[in-house]
């Protein structure tokens, strides 16, 4: 519960959100924070840190989020650095989202607002705080500002940007890597707009800031010489800003400073960003003549230009090849960019490394054709199409050269797939119903000319490919069920339907990717194929073998047994891991004979014998058949009570129940006290049919033979028993008297047609031989349906 509790969010206990109240009378620093501010500060941190989407929704959804917002960027003023920090934190979070964005600048971009809490102010305030979260939270919240155009439009015009661009070019070189970054962050995204970039260059400290940013072109702080590379290259892609810089820096800082980043090949952001910077500084005619200036480092940074050209990285490998273009297109370039005589070769590598990269294939081109004669071919001719082949033919080079040396390249949907000397060739293995585009390129002893423009053309339908993914879904012993996927028929206008084979003989046409096999032999193997049709015909088959189910595999394991008692236990058992067909129901065999029938997975079983070993089955029966399980052998527990006499319910009695016979009449002789306890004594009968109703005594007579010991007849018409003698109690025994009192057992007739297990402790029967002489007049006996009961009649 405490975990639970733990995992919620602060906001679903109680709404802190209600402690935020704006003053709009507040002069300078915050007065005193009452607690609960500070409190609602903390739960909001919190919430932001463990599910920071879900605060914030929760945050824009309340009713004065604008008021909130408000107060907790007047929060940012207060001297107690952990709230000032809190808050800052709070408000980066917030706009990191685009949401939370677009409600931060419809709340502050208003200048009503703007006179009561001046969020820009504030945080270019921050920027010189003494406190570095302070410090860190307040750049990361104008970087992720100026990560959107109305961001930077808030920042730019506000009054307070030239001041805001100073505090952030101070921190350029902090000490703290990541206030350093996130200052460069602000740096490189308000250059990306004109107006921040006329900014810097007209600020009154252009200077400071300039040499500030080269000072921080540190390649041991990649993110931030990253973007302080970016912010560079768009403050000098101006003319006006190549010559602010150099003659702020100096040229000879600038180049070494991106030597330094373009021998660097660990972290490929500053390698663009590096390319990207000299090829703004050569986009003029001036920035191309300060590199000759400085052709020492020139020609350095050029071989590691090339070096970066081998790199694994696509993006990387795109902006040396663009660095290099601008700087081929100016007069005299050619003898500079082959100054290593590697620059050929290596264009070529990279034309056939990045084949499939039409954006490098494509500067590389230009790049080459810059250095070379540019050539562009007429675009070539289709002759005739077929469904996986085409003809074409195109116009031969005219040139002074020899014919024997030149060549020529086929390109197919941009990429190169021959070259030969002819002017014509076949392309064949195309796809079928699929719209393709060829172009030419001349390979003469100058070099390659550009692509031909593209010719078009559309293969002829074909037969459909094989299906994907054949698969067998479920087995059984005489049915399988398969399934596929369908292949990709865009090129098949006409289809069909799907063909299945069994064993190379034609099964059943479908059109669903799905087919259930039956009437199959149990544990007998298949080969089954599926292949798609169209019009055309039929496509390539696709094959699996099978095997359907023995009838060892569908067989279930034995039951276990979770409680073993004396007279009951707990059985349970497991779906088999294979099921052969649908399964109807299980049956539980204990001794041969059937406890059980359902669906259950377990059953208790009671009303056992004790210390008795019973064999214990289970049957699963499908629409397949009956699958019996291996038996398993449980005995009961043994019965601490042996004199206990308890049938199972299971076994049939293996002692008759006690006959008694009719006793007319019962002769008293002398009787010794133990032989009176014997005749006064109960004796209770075992019969599962017969309910034992009442218990009465027979009166004794002297004068009557004592041979005849049989019960009185139940169906003789006796007199009812005199009302006075059903008071209970005990007399003394007389033996001197002529007629003594014995205890005799009266069974019922009612037979119990619905017999319920009801296993009382029952007392043993038992039989004495009683010396008396017959009854001469039969007492009467009355029928009862009272439950065991004992009377004595004096």
């Amino acid at each position: 519960m405490e975990s639970e509790y733990n995992n919620q969010l602060h906001f679903e206990q109680k709404n802190y959100f209600l402690r935020f109240k704006l003053n709009e009378n507040l002069n300078g620093k915050f007065y005193h924070i009452n607690k609960h501010i500070r409190h609602a500060l903390e739960y909001f941190v919190d919430d932001l840190k463990h599910d920071q989407n879900t605060t914030i929704d929760h945050f824009l959804n309340q009713q004065s989020v604008k008021e909130i917002f408000l107060c907790i960027a007047q929060l940012l003023l207060c001297e107690d650095d952990r709230i000032c920090g809190n808050c800052a934190y709070i408000i980066g979070s917030i706009v990191e989202m685009e949401k939370g964005l677009k409600q931060f600048l419809s709340t502050f971009a208003d200048d009503y607002i703007s006179t009561i809490v001046d969020i820009i102010q504030i945080l270019c305030q921050m920027l010189t705080h003494s406190d570095s979260d302070c410090v860190l939270n307040a750049t990361g919240t104008l970087g992720t500002i100026s990560g959107s155009k109305e961001g930077r439009n808030l920042i730019l015009k506000h009054i307070c940007v030239t001041q805001l661009i100073f505090n952030i070019s101070t921190l350029l070189n902090s000490t703290n890597s990541w206030i350093a970054s996130n200052a460069a962050l602000v740096f490189a995204r308000l250059t990306v707009e004109e107006v921040g970039c006329q900014i810097i260059l007209t600020h009154n400290k252009h200077n400071e800031i300039l040499n500030q940013l080269l000072s921080a072109l540190d390649v041991n702080d990649s993110n931030r010489s990253t973007n302080i590379a970016f912010a560079i290259a768009r403050l000098i892609e101006r003319e006006s800003g190549k010559k602010i810089l150099i003659n702020d820096c100096g040229q000879n800082k600038f180049f070494e400073a991106l030597l330094i980043m373009l021998e660097i090949n660990e972290d490929k952001g500053i390698n663009k960003n590096a390319c990207y910077a000299l090829s703004c500084l050569c986009t003029s005619q001036y920035g191309f003549q300060l590199c000759i200036q400085s052709i020492t480092l020139f020609h350095r940074i050029l071989i590691a230009i090339e070096t970066i050209l081998l790199s694994m990285e696509h993006e990387t490998v795109w902006f040396a090849l663009m660095c290099l273009t601008t700087i081929a297109k100016h007069i005299g370039a050619y003898e500079h960019l082959c100054y290593s005589k590697k620059l050929l070769g290596i264009i070529k590598q990279v034309q056939e490394k990045w084949i499939d990269f039409k954006d490098i294939q494509d500067e590389s081109k230009l790049l080459w054709f810059m250095l070379q004669k540019n050539i562009k071919p007429n675009r070539p001719k289709i002759d005739e199409c077929r469904e996986t082949s085409v003809d074409i033919s195109w116009d031969s080079y005219i040139s002074i050269e020899d014919a024997n040396k030149i060549q020529y390249r086929v390109i197919l949907d941009d990429v190169p797939i021959i070259k030969t000397n002819k002017t014509n060739y076949s392309i064949n293995n195309l796809k079928s119903n699929t719209i393709y585009n060829v172009k030419i390129q001349y390979i003469t002893t100058q070099g390659e000319s550009i692509p031909s423009d593209p010719t078009v053309f559309q293969t002829d339908d074909e037969l459909p490919p094989p299906v994907i993914n054949l698969h067998v879904v479920r087995t059984t012993m005489t049915a399988v069920r398969i399934a596929w996927e369908s292949p990709n028929l865009s090129a098949c206008n006409s289809f069909k339907g799907y063909q299945i084979y069994l064993n190379d003989i034609e099964y059943e046409f479908t059109d669903q990717c799905e087919i259930t096999i039956n009437s199959l032999t149990i544990n007998t193997k298949y080969k089954i194929d599926v292949c798609a049709v169209t019009l055309k015909g039929k496509g390539l088959c696709t094959s699996i073998n099978v095997k359907t189910d023995g009838v060892g595999d569908c067989l279930p394991e034995p039951p276990t047994f979770s409680v073993i008692g004396r007279r009951d236990l707990h059985i349970k058992w497991q779906t088999p891991e294979f099921m052969s067909g649908r399964l109807f129901r299980y049956e539980l065999i204990c001794n041969g004979r059937c406890i059980y029938s359902g669906i259950e997975l377990e059953y208790h079983a009671t009303k056992l014998k004790s210390n008795t070993e019973y064999i214990i089955e289970v049957v699963v029966i499908t629409n397949e058949g009956r699958f019996r399980s291996r038996p398993a052998k449980i005995r009961t527990l043994k019965d601490e009570f042996q004199s206990t006499v308890r049938h199972s319910f299971y076994e049939r009695p293996t002692q008759s129940p006690i006959k008694f016979k009719r006793a007319n009449t019962v002769v008293s002789r002398k009787l010794s006290p133990n032989m009176e306890r014997r005749i006064t004594k109960e004796m209770p009968v075992i019969n599962q049919n017969v309910q034992i109703t009442t218990v009465r005594s027979v009166q004794l007579k002297s004068d009557i033979p004592s041979y005849s010991r049989a019960l009185p007849g139940l169906c003789r018409n006796v007199q009812s028993r005199p009302s006075h003698s059903r008071g209970l109690y005990r007399s003394k025994t007389d033996l001197s008297l002529q007629q003594i009192s014995a205890t005799v057992i009266v069974p019922t007739f009612e037979i119990n047609h619905h017999p319920q297990n009801n296993y009382l402790k029952r007392p043993k029967s038992y039989r004495y031989p009683l010396t008396t002489k017959s009854l001469e007049h039969s007492p009467s006996i009355s029928l009862n349906d009272s439950t065991y009961g004992l009377r004595r009649i004096s």
